[in-house]
């Protein structure tokens, strides 16, 4: 792996020079545009792309799809922001707090924190694969059953920190999404599990109309029940008090959080199979988790939004790593990104990280140059953005309709989704009415499936002697960092003034 920084040049020098500038460019052009829309995603762009590409030149596929991966990352957040509606699954951390800021007359500083932390939470990301990436493939290699197990316990002990409120409503909520993350296949014996006989819940319920449902519907539901005019409440774009700069300043001024978040999204974005979602949920925990007691988080705290967001293009740069490394796929995305290169025949190893090296750092560029514009766009379009919080509801209600029926359609084409949004739209409604907490449900819920498989493999082999916790650094600094979480938890419960106490 000698000859990394004329590597790295000859990647800028691919990426910069004419014609190839364009590909990048119009890639993350069509990523914005298709993750506006929720249930579409960048994902579905790139699958499309992989038969579109076949006649191409090497250099121009990879370009093309190293914008893709990360083009459509932070569009979704500027619909949670505004409608509640996540544009991807892993927005849906950033509407807890994103959200009630739009409804406050903030959304110009809600997109403009989201932008700037993608930008600098993708920069964090892309630098650390730089700079470690000889380093850090022993890492991929230390991650089994046993750390994975750690790292989804880890997260599901944040459900105590998000849950405002009743702790006891919280952690109801958080059993109720742990259950139903059980839906499906039972993963020791292949039996159905709690799908009332129902053929299309043999694969689980779907993040997408479960999302849909419980905070898209749910919001409309809400307005559409509510006695407000418009969005924000305010009738003139003028009375909206939200600042870009604002915005801007507090990913400056939170910047310790930035970098942890940062981190928290490429660790997670280079161990394979945990995605997105999981990033920013458990960089959205840790926030809310360290933030104090002032109770803000979940109504309108520019924290909720920075720490999810910046994780969540964080993880992009850390998951390009075991797909140049080993040729493992970490998510959806870089899974097709391996699939064209494979298509196009590079090679995971040796052999792309030697003589490939000048268009592996091709990819990367394009990655980063994709993640930055997508930001800037969005620093320039939040004015705008944040003017449809002032139209009518009557407007907007139907419009919104439109994009929750197109987003559980788009995926699959299955009438059953439409059915799974309605339901968990009433469901998430009625959370919304009688003042439940949402996030531990949806943290149990992404995090569940992951702890159940890992725990019944790690409980496989600690019973076969293959386990030793000692031996293992990496689980040893997870188990460091859930005992940390769990003193830090009891100590800021002792702060919490009690009901009652004045």
């Amino acid at each position: 792996m000698s000859g990394f920084p004329e590597a790295m040049a000859a990647g800028f020098w691919i990426v910069f020079s004419w014609p190839n500038i364009l590909y990048p460019l119009i890639g993350t052009l069509l990523a914005m545009v298709v993750s506006f829309l929720p249930g579409l995603s960048g994902i579905m762009l790139m699958a499309l792309a992989i038969p579109l590409t076949l006649s191409w030149e090497t250099e121009p596929t990879m370009l093309l799809f190293g914008a893709l991966v990360g083009g459509a990352t932070f569009m979704g957040s500027v619909t949670a922001i505004l409608f509640n509606i996540p544009g991807t699954a892993p927005n849906a951390a950033t509407l807890f707090d994103g959200h009630p800021l739009a409804r406050q007359g903030e959304a110009r500083t809600a997109i403009a924190c989201s932008a700037a932390a993608s930008a600098l939470g993708s920069t964090f990301g892309v630098l650390v694969l730089v700079l470690l990436l000889p380093l850090l493939s022993a890492l991929v290699l230390s991650f089994g059953p046993l750390e994975f197990l750690l790292l989804a316990l880890w997260g599901l002990l944040a459900i105590a920190s998000v849950a405002r409120g009743s702790m006891s409503r919280g952690l109801v909520t958080a059993g109720l999404g742990l259950l139903l993350a059980m839906v499906g296949r039972d993963p020791r014996v292949g039996d159905p599990r709690f799908t009332l006989g129902i053929d299309r819940l043999l694969d689980g319920l779907g993040v997408v109309p479960v999302f849909l449902g419980l905070f898209a519907l749910a919001e409309i539901i809400d307005l559409a029940a509510g006695t407000r005019a418009t969005l924000s409440g305010r009738r003139q774009a003028s009375e909206l008090t939200g600042s870009i700069r604002r915005g801007v300043g507090a990913v400056f001024r939170h910047f310790g959080l930035l970098l942890r978040s940062s981190t928290i999204g490429t660790v997670i974005g280079v161990i394979p199979g945990i995605g997105g979602t999981v990033a920013s949920f458990v960089a959205y925990a840790s926030a809310s988790q360290t933030a104090g007691a002032d109770g803000r988080f979940g109504r309108g705290d520019i924290r909720g939004v920075l720490a999810p967001e910046a994780a969540n293009d964080a993880k992009d740069g850390g998951s390009l790593l075991p797909v140049f490394v080993f040729g493992i796929p970490g998510n959806e995305g870089t899974a097709l990104l391996l699939a064209a290169m494979l298509i196009h025949g590079l090679v995971p190893g040796p052999e792309l990280l030697g003589e490939q090296l000048p268009l592996v750092f091709a990819v990367i560029w394009a990655l980063l140059l994709s993640n930055w514009l997508t930001s800037l766009l969005g620093l320039a379009g939040a004015g705008l953005c944040a003017r449809l919080t002032v139209l009518p509801l009557g407007l907007l209600v139907p419009f919104l309709l439109g994009l929750v029926v197109l987003g559980a359609l788009a995926l699959r084409g299955e009438p059953f989704d439409l059915v799974l949004v309605i339901v968990f739209g009433l469901f998430g409604y009625a959370l919304k009415l009688f003042d439940w907490p949402r996030a531990p449900f949806v943290i149990a819920f992404v995090l569940g499936s992951l702890f159940e498989r890992q725990l019944h493999l790690t409980l496989q082999l600690v019973e076969y002697g293959r386990i030793r916790f000692l031996e293992r650094p990496v689980a040893m600094v997870l188990a460091l960092l859930i005992a940390a979480t769990v003193v830090w938890g009891l100590a800021q419960a002792r702060r919490r003034p009690r009901p009652g106490n004045g």
